[in-house]
């Protein structure tokens, strides 16, 4: 008999998600309406004792016993032809062996799941009338790894599958050079009194085969973070199709144009978010003008506005999630540049932005060398000082070119990643080659632009014109090619701030992250004027994100940077007020604070000054489970640090080396970064030793 489906398509829409129903219905047209040479057994099960209904309908699936969605269960008689088991001692093992089809498994059909770590094999002890057993039992096979459950009331019956399990999964991992092996392990439920368990796993778990017998007493952690030494269990991805697309951004706010997933079988029309995709926007690392992170509030998203509406998208750490209102999606994003996105975010806090004066010399510093990695060009302290030198002079702000070229090469010679410093000036246009010529009228020199040269040029200084040195233009007494500062590298005072800005940034983009990738959206120097109509200046706001190693990425984190060039007692007691109040007013966001300058510079008035903030910022804030506002110290050995910090910091040798040398240690956790330079830098106690400390007296 062919199962009616059209009676149910308008019962079966709502308001979100996709119904079995649609599942069920491409199922019998695609596979099950044909005869099969050697059809799949596929069971619907019951349980002999009403005391494990709910034993039985969490391992392997039920049908609601009454209300609208009862008929799917009809419905999938119809369809698959299921066999009714009873689930009983006797036929426990056959069961628990064959792992028939059943409905619980059509639930997750054409999907793919995918944990994020690798964990042993497990089984999974539990009462099967106690309903927080069966709860524990469904979110550790849902969010951890699979997990076979053994019903204690069947642990005897399935005392040989279980035996059986352990001795097949107890195998050197595949391709494992050393011949470590896989572990099962076996878990008991909380419900389980810890005096029985010896008993239960002696009497029908234990096997005789020596090192395969582990009893796992706690569960993972499933709620609770995993420390950063371990790689955090997070949940699992789950896929139906994924795709990459190449969607070039263009025009002055660029935008991009892609096409939407969407299931293979015939979903049925109607409703809100039927699917949902999400959009992972890797961009052009080198070359990347627009923002690709944003913070993560997909509960009540105001950004990013990409398809044109607030809410349409849900920005998230796994990425950007679009609800599918339609069975086909084409989708046009407009992209913001990083200042807009951040401006944009402040603003619908009631906070008023405006571009500083430092802030605007730094954005252009970052864009005119077209980013954070040409801004590696920079992380030397001699070739800022020798910029800073340049623009200092009062009438040409140039170098003679052999002379230029020597002094960038001779201060990066010792970098292996930023050698082309040179090259980098000169191409990015931070420099410009011209000719200086003396005047034979006062003797000054005059520097001009290839565009200028003329048969008769005009002092710079005296105003007179006088004629090029044509005779012999190669006189070094008359003429010489030479480099000249342009843009914002030609202000002076290391360009308003700039420098210390721009490789403060550089910091948290290139050097911090080390073999993982973060991710920023940066904006320079901004005045910002607070909801307390208080106004208030950081040197630079971060987005930043980090990616997890073998996981997913962290939750974005808010940074404002209060950057300095090689001023002494630079941090006043007025920077750290106003960092406090930008702490007060965005609670968790981390405080930066950089300089140019070699610690030993510091003085022990800032050091003091940072201290108590850094000691305010550790607070821990139950409300939000995690410190007030992490404190972090940027030296010269940092924003000078030529491509990763742990390598520099090893380099470096001393306290330096030995604090980031062991394997556990994560900078790209600014939490943690924060607490490593402030006992660096600060001369504090580790926080984990002072929190040890207080909970040992309390």
């Amino acid at each position: 008999m062919q199962p009616k489906f059209g009676r149910l398509d308008a019962a079966y829409i709502s308001a979100c998600g996709l119904q079995m129903f649609s599942l069920y219905r491409d199922l019998y047209r695609s596979e099950f309406q044909f005869s099969r040479r050697e059809p799949e057994k596929i069971v619907r099960f019951l349980s002999k004792d009403p005391s494990l209904d709910a034993l039985a309908a969490c391992i392997f699936g039920a049908f609601p016993a009454k209300g609208m969605l009862h008929e799917l269960e009809g419905i999938f008689d119809q369809v698959f032809t299921p066999e009714v088991l009873r689930l009983s001692p006797a036929n426990a093992g056959e069961i628990f062996e064959n792992n028939w089809l059943n409905p619980l498994h059509l639930t997750h059909f054409k999907l793919e799941v995918r944990y994020s770590r690798h964990i042993d094999p497990r089984l999974f002890v539990l009462d099967g009338t106690s309903p927080a057993d069966l709860i524990d039992y469904w979110n550790l096979r849902a969010s951890v790894a699979p997990v076979v459950p053994i019903p204690l009331q069947l642990v005897k019956e399935l005392s040989g599958f279980a035996r059986k399990f352990v001795i097949e999964n107890f195998r050197p991992i595949p391709g494992n050079q050393f011949g470590t092996k896989i572990r099962p392990s076996v878990m008991f439920g909380r419900s389980i009194p810890e005096e029985s368990i010896e008993a239960i796993f002696q009497e029908h778990l234990r096997v005789e085969v020596e090192g395969a017998n582990c009893v796992q007493p706690w569960y993972p952690p499933i709620w609770r973070p995993a420390p950063e030494s371990m790689v955090s269990p997070t949940r699992p991805v789950i896929t139906a199709k994924e795709a990459t697309r190449d969607a070039p951004a263009t025009g002055d706010r660029p935008g991009i144009r892609f096409d939407g997933l969407e299931p293979d079988f015939d979903a049925l029309v109607g409703g809100r978010a039927r699917w949902v995709n999400v959009v992972r926007i890797d961009g052009n690392r080198w070359d990347n003008d627009f923002a690709t992170v944003y913070p993560d509030d997909y509960r009540d998203p105001k950004i990013p506005t990409f398809g044109g509406g607030r809410g349409r998208v849900l920005p998230t750490s796994e990425g950007y999630v679009v609800l599918a209102d339609y069975s086909t999606q084409r989708h046009y994003w407009s992209l913001e540049s990083h200042p807009s996105a951040i401006g944009t975010w402040l603003a619908d806090r009631g906070i008023k932005t405006t571009l500083s004066g430092s802030g605007r010399a730094t954005q252009q510093i970052i864009e005119t060398l077209g980013g954070f990695p040409w801004v590696s060009a920079l992380a030397s302290e001699a070739v800022v000082k020798l910029l800073n030198d340049i623009s200092r002079r009062p009438v040409n702000k140039s170098m003679e070119h052999h002379r230029f070229r020597n002094r960038i090469k001779d201060a990066v010679k010792d970098k292996l990643w930023n050698r082309g410093a040179f090259k980098v000036l000169v191409e990015k246009n931070a420099v410009e080659l011209g000719l200086e010529v003396s005047c034979d009228k006062c003797g000054s020199w005059s520097w001009y632009a290839l565009a200028e040269l003329d048969a008769e040029l005009k002092c710079h200084l005296c105003l007179k014109r006088y004629s090029f040195p044509a005779i012999n233009p190669t006189d070094r007494d008359r003429a010489n090619w030479a480099y000249r500062l342009i843009g914002p590298f030609a202000q002076p005072n290391y360009a308003q701030g700039g420098y210390a800005a721009a490789l403060s940034m550089r910091f948290f983009a290139e050097v911090l992250s080390g073999v993982t990738e973060s991710r920023i959206t940066w904006c320079a120097g901004q005045e910002l004027t607070l909801s307390s109509k208080q106004t208030v200046e950081a040197d630079f706001i971060l987005w930043y994100r980090r990616q997890e190693l073998l996981g997913s990425p962290h939750s974005t984190q808010l940074v404002f940077g209060e950057a300095k060039s090689f001023g002494k007692d630079a941090f006043t007691a007025e920077d750290v007020s106003r960092m406090k109040q930008l702490a007060i007013a965005f609670p968790g966001a981390a405080l930066v604070f950089a300089t140019m300058r070699q610690p030993s510079d510091l003085t022990k008035e800032e050091i003091a000054r940072l201290s108590e903030l850094a000691r305010w910022g550790r607070h821990y804030e139950d409300a939000r489970s995690e410190s007030r506002a992490p404190v972090i110290i940027l030296t010269g050995i940092e924003l000078f640090a030529d491509h990763n910090l742990s390598q520099s910091w090893s380099a470096r040798g001393g306290r330096h080396a030995e604090i980031i040398a062991p394997a556990y240690v994560r900078p790209d956790n600014l939490r943690e970064l924060a607490d490593m330079t402030q006992q660096l830098y600060l001369g504090l106690e580790s926080h984990h030793d002072v929190i040890l400390r207080n909970f040992k007296r309390e």
